[in-house]
């Protein structure tokens, strides 16, 4: 039940979510915070009308009166769905209110408003855990959520593309001075990027699910609901595992606090409760 609610995407990027949901359900308020303005950043979509792609995707929605998950999961190719929502009828609200602040999750007080949803998709992004846990917490009405949708760094593709190696898990696999070594050596024509986004782009000092939960904890979070997407490619990581020597013992040395499903997971759907 939405209605009457407050709702902040943090890392809202083009803020089509926000937008989306304050147009076509009963949210009271939709909120979108992002440090970086639409194509700033390397990571970011190239820069687009906005508001012309807003209005394409909801003319699209209004031939259905519905957001229906079996329509929506015809147009997907890549992603898994473990979790099938209901259908929700739209609203299709003439006025809607959305606000943008160019701001990071990190100073997310400076708002100074409380919200009952606060939905985050870039965690992966942030070095402070502590920090953003505590800046949630104050930003978070008793008994609201925050959802998190989590690719783990430990995870195949927790590089991004930014910081893969080529190599199955070898950002996890590899040390620090053997990940060094081996983007100079082989791939030499953009090896200060990957490194820079390795060091700077992704959580550093790396941080688990497990340690995730811990921190929520620490600042009045419990857990509410955790759900791990098995990921497309899923077939073949027994082949890959097996291609790699000592693959599981590679991991432990480098990593010893990291679980089996963490490496192997897709993308986690996590949703905590502020108490």
């Amino acid at each position: 039940n939405l209605k009457g609610k407050k709702f902040l995407d943090v890392g809202c990027g083009n803020g089509m979510i926000p937008r989306l949901i304050s147009s076509l359900t009963e949210i009271k308020y939709s909120w979108g915070i992002d440090p970086f303005l639409d194509g700033e950043h390397t990571t970011s979509w190239p820069k687009h009308n906005q508001y012309k792609v807003f209005l394409k995707i909801i003319n699209f929605i209004k031939k259905y009166n519905y957001l229906d998950y079996k329509t929506y999961k015809s147009f997907l190719t890549y992603e898994n769905h473990t979790i099938h929502p209901n259908k929700i009828k739209t609203k299709n609200k003439k006025n809607y209110h959305y606000s943008f602040r160019q701001l990071s999750g990190l100073k997310l007080d400076k708002l100074n408003l409380k919200f009952d949803i606060i939905y985050l998709k870039s965690i992966e992004h942030f070095n402070n855990w502590d920090l953003l846990f505590k800046k949630l917490s104050s930003s978070t009405k008793k008994g609201g959520l925050v959802i998190f949708k989590h690719r783990s760094f430990f995870s195949y593709l927790g590089a991004h593309r930014y910081a893969s190696t080529g190599i199955p898990w070898g950002h996890v696999i590899l040390g620090e001075n053997e990940y060094k070594n081996y983007v100079n050596k082989f791939h030499n024509e953009r090896s200060d990027e990957m490194i820079r986004f390795y060091y700077k782009g992704l959580n550093y000092p790396r941080t688990t699910v497990n340690e995730l939960i811990q921190v929520a904890t620490k600042h009045s979070f419990l857990i509410k609901f955790i759900s791990v997407e098995p990921p497309h490619y899923r077939n073949k990581t027994i082949k890959f595992i097996k291609d790699i020597k000592d693959f599981w013992k590679n991991i432990r040395k480098q990593h010893p606090t990291v679980s089996s499903e963490e490496i192997l997971s897709g993308i986690y759907h996590i949703v905590i409760e502020k108490i």
